[in-house]
């Protein structure tokens, strides 16, 4: 069925090295493969809404009932009818004032969409928040940083989060724009260009990727932090073997997180006991794709990954998309389709990852996950065309609705009824569940704040002790270091010098002390003339050279 070109073959044959190949051509794309298509698709409707340019950006789709809200990089904001791709609307947000001056309004992330308004953000700095009827500018807000991930509304459309790319996490009123709060995570030495897009949860919770390689669980009323998932470690000699960006969306199917990172691989986490299910060495900086029973992960080198669900096991894994810049990827009905830079569109059975389809949608290529939407396939091209395609085959239409269907219940359902924040203390206040007593809460901090006391006290004993025991050492080094001086300017050539005593001489003495001691008690006065007269003789025949003086 995949037919590989010669070369193409000769590549997954050779090795890679990698640190010290001398291949500089070793991540260039492979050429597209041959293949036999086994189905048809029909072109429903394409339209052009104004592109990203030679700049990558993931400028997604959004949908309601009845229409498609897309967005360019220039800041051509527009909605298009589901059925015909009629245009509804559409403001230019280059006309703005704030964008006079500049190359263009720069949008990036793509559109959110949520209680009737839509919001977009920009490499300029600015939030903008439109009226989804007719495209009106509601609010704006200049946050003084890029804004590359997608913003994200609560269930209810009453707030709207926005990550910027120092790495702050601000919470606006989505009604008037006021800020709310704001949070963030250090950025660090080196990251990724590309941004996590937040995921709420209800109008409780929400979720955001960080530089750091960790997926933050925040409280939507206030930003405090209520759980925290590590999913990539910045480890490594230098900046970029230390980045670990979690840059992909996180997922969350039923109470199980999923998320991946550049360097650290993917993670399945429970959020019902706090529990790590798995940690797989899938690497991506890329959305995930899923239906009821996969997840579906492409790697930043080009490979595209089936995982089953219900044990962690690998189901397959297609290479032979090697460095294309393929795109997230997308279930429409029984087959995973992604994109890649030259514009072609491949099916991937999901069974067995075979490539049972492709087509060049558009040559400028395609940087943004595709997109399905009442049993169509929707593939946004680099200049601007949005392309809309359905099956031929009845059958496979059918699938792709009824799975289409599944997976907006597996996301409808996702961390349903969970409390995912433990009872703590944050910033001089309280959080927990509703069935915590206030009194119950007071107590807990209280036992919070002793405990912080006590463990304060004991680190500041350790470091006294830990004082005191360096100011032993110094001082017995300096004794050491005078007694080592000493010893030395008594020594001097070979053997004993003078005033130094050997061991044999200390053992006669101790052996005659008791025999010699009434001796010269009793002989005090002539011990004392011998003594100096022999010390005279002594002095006379003391050598210069070797020996014992």
């Amino acid at each position: 069925m995949l037919k590989l070109k010669p070369a193409f073959a000769l590549m997954l044959a050779l090795p890679v090295i990698v640190g010290c190949s001398t291949n500089d051509n070793r991540y260039d794309p492979v050429d597209a493969p041959e293949i036999k298509n086994l189905f048809s698709l029909d072109e429903v409707w394409s339209s052009s809404t104004g592109g990203t340019g030679d700049f990558y950006s993931e400028l997604t789709v959004a949908f309601d009932a009845n229409n498609v809200y897309t967005a360019s990089r220039d800041g051509d904001v527009m909605a298009l009818t589901l059925d015909r791709g009629s245009k509804v609307w559409s403001v230019d947000l280059a006309d703005e004032d704030e964008n006079d001056e500049r190359r263009s309004a720069r949008v990036s992330g793509g559109v959110a969409l949520g209680g009737g308004k839509i919001a977009v953000g920009s490499e300029n700095g600015y939030v903008y928040v439109l009226n989804a009827k007719d495209g009106s500018i509601l609010w704006k807000q200049y946050i003084e940083a890029e804004v590359i991930a997608r913003p994200a509304f609560s269930a209810s459309g009453d707030k709207l989060f926005v990550l910027d790319a120092r790495g702050n996490f601000t919470a606006f009123n989505a009604l008037d724009g006021s800020k709310l709060w704001v949070t963030g995570d250090a950025p660090q030495e080196l990251r990724l260009r590309a941004q996590s897009n937040p995921l709420v949860v209800g109008d409780e919770y929400v979720l955001v990727g960080t530089s750091s390689g960790k997926v933050n669980v925040l409280l939507q009323s206030n930003g405090s932090t209520v759980n925290q998932v590590n999913v990539g470690e910045s480890v490594g000699k230098t900046a970029l073997e230390r980045i670990a960006d979690v840059s992909s969306s996180p997922l969350i199917l039923g109470n199980v997180l999923y998320a991946t990172s550049f360097s650290g691989g993917m993670v399945q986490y429970d959020l019902s006991t706090f529990n790590y299910i798995m940690r797989l060495g899938y690497q991506s900086s890329r959305d995930l794709g899923y239906d009821e029973h996969s997840i579906l992960v492409t790697a930043d080198d080009g490979t595209v990954s089936c995982i089953n669900r219900a044990d962690s096991s690998q189901r397959w894994a297609n290479t032979s998309l090697g460095y294309r810049q393929v795109t997230a990827p997308v279930v429409f009905g029984n087959y995973a389709v992604v994109g890649d830079y030259e514009g072609y569109i491949y099916f991937l059975d999901m069974q067995d990852g075979s490539i049972d389809y492709m087509e060049q949608s558009d040559s400028s290529g395609i940087s943004a996950q595709p997109k399905v939407q009442n049993g169509k396939l929707y593939v946004m091209a680099k200049d601007g065309s949005l392309n809309v395609y359905s099956y031929t085959d009845q059958a496979r239409a059918s699938a792709a609705v009824s799975v289409e269907q599944s997976n907006d219940m597996l996301a409808a359902s996702a961390a349903a009824g969970l409390t995912l924040n433990h009872p703590g203390v944050y910033d001089g206040g309280i959080y927990a569940p509703s069935g915590v007593s206030q009194e119950a809460l007071e107590q807990r901090r209280a036992a919070i704040i002793r405990a912080v006391a006590q463990q304060e006290a004991q680190i500041a004993a350790q470091r006294r002790a830990a004082e005191e025991a360096m100011r032993a050492r110094a001082e017995y080094e300096k004794r050491r270091a005078a007694y080592e001086e000493e010893r030395r300017e008594r020594l001097s050539g070979f053997g004993i010098a003078q005033g130094i005593r050997s061991d044999l001489d200390e053992a006669e003495d101790t052996a005659n002390e008791s025999a010699d001691t009434e001796y010269v008690e009793e002989n005090n006065t002539e011990a004392t003339t011998e003594s100096a007269t022999n010390d005279s003789e002594d002095d006379n025949t003391k050598s210069s050279g070797f020996g014992i003086y």
